[in-house]
């Protein structure tokens, strides 16, 4: 059965193009979206989506991308203080630390890509830290990370711990930001998946702030970066 067909609203049937698969609800689970998800992309979108663009939305809505089953935990956290210049909704937070100076930071995990490519996923877990810290206009200036790990006694896991490790020193090493700090535990409950998070600290003057924001017709997009890798 077509998820289309399943679905408990009314949606447009938009033949497949060609060479696409036909969207099911098998597809759709696969794509780790639940049916609600499925019918309000359907309602969104005004019909069926096509093959990529279940892709698209898989990837914009999973917990890695859109923190969708820890977004009401994060949104009971403060946001708001005198010394806040910048909350959620930018590349990285800002705060006021005197002087004319400000603190910009971030912290991101990278549980998943880390246990599927364990160099690379931490590695270029630090880099989008480091990026979304000197896009809001600071030169970083510390890297911090909290590691978890199953017990040392598995193989995969020493091999998962050494590639850890060996991605977020490079990394930071490579572009000369120290880490100031960090803490790792092992525990058999995350011989699976790894807890991989990264902070990253940048400095900056007040008035050097940028917003990821931009108007107007016309504006010039650029995708820049190396292939995607097995960690996505």
């Amino acid at each position: 059965m077509s998820a289309a067909e399943s679905a408990s609203v009314t949606i447009p049937l938009v033949p497949p193009r060609t060479g696409d698969p036909e969207i099911t609800s098998e597809l759709v689970a696969d794509h780790g979206l639940s049916d609600d998800e499925y019918e309000r992309i359907c309602r969104i979108m005004g019909r069926i989506p096509t093959f990529t663009e279940l892709g698209v939305f898989s990837a914009m809505w999973s917990e890695h991308c859109g923190y969708k089953n820890s977004k009401r935990l994060l949104q009971l956290l403060p946001t708001e203080a005198p010394w806040v210049i910048q909350g959620p909704g930018e590349n990285a937070g800002v705060i006021d630390i005197g002087d004319g100076y400000a603190l910009a930071f971030k912290i991101e995990s990278h549980n998943h890509p880390s246990a599927v490519e364990p160099y690379q996923g931490a590695a270029t877990g630090v880099g989008g830290i480091l990026r979304d810290v000197f896009t809001m206009g600071a030169r970083p200036i510390a890297i911090l990370d909290s590691l978890r790990f199953g017990d040392l006694d598995s193989a995969r896991v020493r091999y998962l711990f050494g590639g850890v490790v060996s991605g977020v020193g490079d990394y930071g090493n490579c572009i000369g930001v120290p880490n100031i700090g960090g803490e790792v535990a092992f525990d058999r409950g995350y011989e699976g998946n790894p807890i991989v998070n990264a902070m990253c600290l940048g400095l900056m003057k007040k008035e050097d702030l940028i917003t990821a924001s931009a108007s107007g017709v016309g504006n010039t997009l650029m995708a820049v970066g190396a292939r995607t890798g097995r960690d996505g």
